[in-house]
């Protein structure tokens, strides 16, 4: 049998994750639509696929109320994507950020391959400028290069 992160207790950002993330931050947004209600996100996520999690970005970022996301453990891959859809950030001390860029996995017809490796260049490219854009927050002359490296 193949084991599964679920089974050793980690799930990954999937179509139920998103499902019900993007359930609760409308319930809790809807509550105080003057926005004077902060949203905290609990996060521990070792990543998973990428559609669901711009899913997930995309409502945090449609929040009218502040969103803080405090990681306990990690935000690995597409969590650390999510993360930055957060007003504010906040590590745990002993958590971890792991950033890099997408795999796909794609065993296709050449055709198609070619448009998700096209996809991928833009998904890569805008990874990059929003990485950058939170580094230059704090960073302002951080260069674009540190960050592809």
């Amino acid at each position: 049998s193949v084991e599964t992160d679920a089974e050793h207790g980690e799930s990954g950002t999937d179509a139920a994750m998103a499902e019900r993330a993007i359930k609760a931050l409308h319930i809790l947004d809807s509550t105080a639509p003057s926005g004077d209600k902060p949203i905290t996100i609990i996060m521990n996520n070792p990543g998973g696929d990428e559609y669901h999690g711009m899913a997930i970005f995309d409502a945090i970022k449609a929040c009218k109320n502040h969103v803080t996301i405090i990681v306990f453990g990690h935000a690995m891959s597409m969590g650390s994507i999510i993360l930055q859809a957060a007003d504010k950030r906040v590590m745990a001390p002993n958590a971890r950020v792991m950033i890099h860029y997408g795999t796909w996995g794609i065993h296709d017809h050449p055709k198609i391959v070619y448009k998700y490796a096209e996809e991928g260049k833009k998904f890569d490219s805008w990874m990059e400028q929003l990485y950058l854009e939170k580094i230059r927050q704090k960073h302002a002359d951080y260069p674009l290069k540190k960050v592809k490296e």
